[in-house]
């Protein structure tokens, strides 16, 4: 038999709670600890597919930001052609005609160009 002392007063004694209760006590502790990991695990493992998910878009965001920062792309060339088609337009209002055919039409020069003149078809 256990007996208890009672802090507040030292002189009084009492008897241990039934051992039923403990165990009823331990039983509902053990359930919702088991509870409580069941949950846990499975926010774990939508956490995990978030993560795999925003790392595969990640992934396809990075080939595209390549695609399009490649010198080569589609996108530059038509840039550069629709640049030098609008240098003739300009060029034709301002001089009141088109420049004679077969002519060198100077260029203005950007970042990364190696050509300073192109042809020009009258």
């Amino acid at each position: 038999m256990r007996i208890f002392v009672d802090m507040n007063n030292s002189h009084s004694m009492s008897r241990a709670p039934q051992p039923v209760q403990l165990n009823h006590a331990k039983a509902e502790l053990r359930e919702l600890l088991e509870s409580n990991l069941v949950a846990l695990v499975a926010l774990l493992e939508q956490h995990q597919r978030t993560l795999d998910q925003c790392m595969r878009t990640i992934a396809g965001v990075r080939a595209e930001i390549r695609a399009l920062s490649d010198a080569r792309a589609p996108w530059v060339k038509a840039l550069a052609d629709t640049r030098a088609m609008l240098f003739v337009a300009l060029h034709e209002v301002v001089a009141a005609g088109p420049p004679a055919s077969d002519t060198l039409v100077s260029m203005p020069a950007q970042a990364g160009d190696t050509t300073m003149f192109e042809r020009v078809a009258g």
